[in-house]
C-alpha cells in the first residue's frame, strides 16, 4: 500500500514537471541556442528515470500476481504427492504382509511334501516288510487315505498362492506407476520452486534499481529544485506571450497579467487530470 502511494505522488509529480519541460526544450530548441544538446541528454535521462519507475511498480503487480498463482499450484502438487506417498505407504505396509504370508505358505507347503515324502518312504518299507498282512493292509490303506489328504491340501496351498503371487506381482506393478508418478511430480515441483527463486531475485533486483533511483531524484538540493521550477514557469509565462503575440487576435491581450493566468491554467490542467486520474485508480 505505500509503495503504491510513493508511485502514485511520483507519477503526479512528473505530471506536473514533464509538461513544463517539454515546453521549456520546445522553445529553446525553436530559438536555436547552443544547449539543444545538453537539453537532450536531460530529457533522455528525465525519460529513462521515468520508464524505469514506471516498468519497476508493473513488473511489481505483474510479478505478484503470477507468483502467487504458481505458489499456489505447487502448494496444490505438494499436498497431491503428499496423498500419494501416504497411499503408497500404505500399500507397501498391505505388500509386505502379503509377502509375509506368502512366505509362511510356502514353508507350509515344504513342509508338507516333506511329510508326504516321509509316508511314501514308510509305505514301500510297509509293503517289502513280511509281517501279517492284514495289519499291514489296514496301514497302508490308513498312510494312503493320509497322504492323498496331504496332496489334496498341498495343491489347493499351491493354487491358493499362486493366486497370492498374481496379486502380489498387480500390486508391486501399481506401486512403481504410483512411485514413478511421485517422483516426477516432485520433479516438477523441485522445478518450479527453481523458477520461483529466479523470478523473486529478479524481481528484487528490479526492486533495488528502481528504490536506486528513487534514491537519486530525492536527493537532488530541493533548493536547486525549486529553482528550476520557478525558471521553468517563467519560461512557460514567455512561451505563452510570444505565442499570443503573434497572432493577431489575441496580440491585444499580449501582457503579464494574462500570461500569468493561461500559464497558471496551462500548469494546473495536468495537475488535476493526474489528481483526478490517481484517484479513480488507487480508490
Amino acid at each position: 500500500m505505500a509503495s503504491t502511494i510513493v508511485d502514485g505522488a511520483l507519477f503526479l509529480l512528473l505530471a506536473l514537471l514533464f509538461p513544463l519541460h517539454l515546453l521549456s526544450l520546445g522553445r529553446r530548441l525553436l530559438r536555436r541556442s547552443g544547449d539543444g544538446r545538453y537539453l537532450l541528454l536531460r530529457s533522455g535521462v528525465l525519460l529513462a528515470s521515468v520508464a524505469v519507475l514506471l516498468s519497476a511498480a508493473l513488473s511489481d503487480l505483474k510479478a505478484s500476481s503470477r507468483n502467487d498463482a504458481v505458489v499456489s499450484e505447487l502448494e496444490e502438487m505438494e499436498l497431491k504427492i503428499a496423498r500419494l506417498e501416504s497411499f503408497l505407504e500404505e500399500n507397501t505396509k498391505i505388500l509386505n504382509s502379503k509377502t509375509l504370508h506368502l512366505e509362511e505358505k510356502n514353508k507350509l507347503i515344504e513342509e508338507m511334501e516333506y511329510k508326504i515324502q516321509l509316508l511314501q518312504n514308510a509305505l514301500h518299507s510297509i509293503k517289502k516288510s513280511p509281517s501279517d498282512s492284514s495289519y499291514s493292509e489296514d496301514r497302508i490303506t490308513a498312510m494312503e487315505e493320509e497322504v492323498q489328504l496331504l496332496w489334496n491340501e498341498s495343491r489347493e496351498n499351491n493354487f491358493k498362492i499362486h493366486t497370492l503371487e498374481s496379486l502380489v506381482d498387480d500390486e508391486e506393478e501399481e506401486m512403481k506407476a504410483v512411485a514413478s508418478e511421485v517422483d516426477k511430480m516432485k520433479n516438477i515441483v523441485t522445478e518450479q520452486w527453481i523458477q520461483i527463486r529466479q523470478l523473486e531475485q529478479a524481481f528484487q533486483s528490479t526492486k533495488i534499481m528502481a528504490s536506486n533511483v528513487r534514491k537519486r531524484i530525492k536527493s537532488e538540493d530541493y533548493n536547486d529544485v525549486a529553482r528550476h521550477i520557478k525558471c521553468a514557469i517563467m519560461k512557460l509565462q514567455d512561451v505563452v506571450k510570444d505565442a499570443m503575440e503573434m497572432n493577431k487576435f489575441t496580440a491585444p491581450l499580449a501582457n503579464k497579467e494574462v500570461a500569468f493566468f493561461v500559464a497558471y491554467a496551462i500548469m494546473t490542467f495536468p495537475i488535476l487530470s493526474a489528481w483526478v486520474f490517481c484517484s479513480s485508480c488507487f480508490s
